[in-house]
């Protein structure tokens, strides 16, 4: 009896990361299928434009930016699996520079690569990173008088399943 308790308590204890396992809004997995993301019931459909269908999550989702920010974050589907990671920020207080500088040394961090582009376009500063090993692309606009920020992490492969899509339809345009 005491090693058959042992062998379920052993079996649980090895199991226990998995069952605790879920979505991860920081990390996602790009690719993945909604039916296998969404088991817990967190992702809820808002809208399909061009090919494109739009989630809120609404599960447990903590990340980085919160501690500044109160972003709104979105995720996005083509053929039913996870194309991007959409991030709108408010206006908010504070000085561009510093805000500029915090993008500048944690998104690096996070994602692992230095940006390989930025540029000023008007008041937007808009920064470029790309995951080669992943095929993941960051992009991250900061207007830098109302300190509204705008970001979208997307899976590259996805995004060549889009065909004829306009621009200002894709999420990883930021363009709206």
């Amino acid at each position: 009896m005491l090693k058959k308790m042992s062998f379920i308590m052993g079996c649980f204890i090895l199991m226990f990361p998995l069952l605790a396992h879920g979505f991860d809004c920081n990390n996602p997995d790009f690719g993945a299928r909604i039916e296998n993301l969404n088991q817990d019931g967190y992702f809820i459909k808002y809208m399909g434009k061009g090919g494109i269908s739009y989630y809120n999550y609404t599960g447990p989702c903590r990340m980085h930016m919160h501690n500044h920010a109160n972003p709104m974050v979105s995720f996005a589907f083509i053929q039913d699996q996870l194309y991007a990671r959409i991030v709108n920020i408010p206006e908010q207080e504070g000085q561009i520079e510093d805000i500029r500088d915090r993008m500048e040394k944690n998104v690096p961090k996070q994602f692992g690569t230095q940006p390989y582009s930025m540029k000023q376009e008007g008041d937007w500063w808009i920064y470029q990173w790309f995951n080669e090993k992943d095929n993941v692309n960051y992009k991250v606009k900061v207007h830098g008088k109302t300190n509204e920020g705008k970001s979208v992490c997307y899976y590259e492969p996805l995004r060549a399943k889009l065909k004829n899509l306009n621009e200002a339809d894709d999420p990883a345009s930021l363009a709206n």
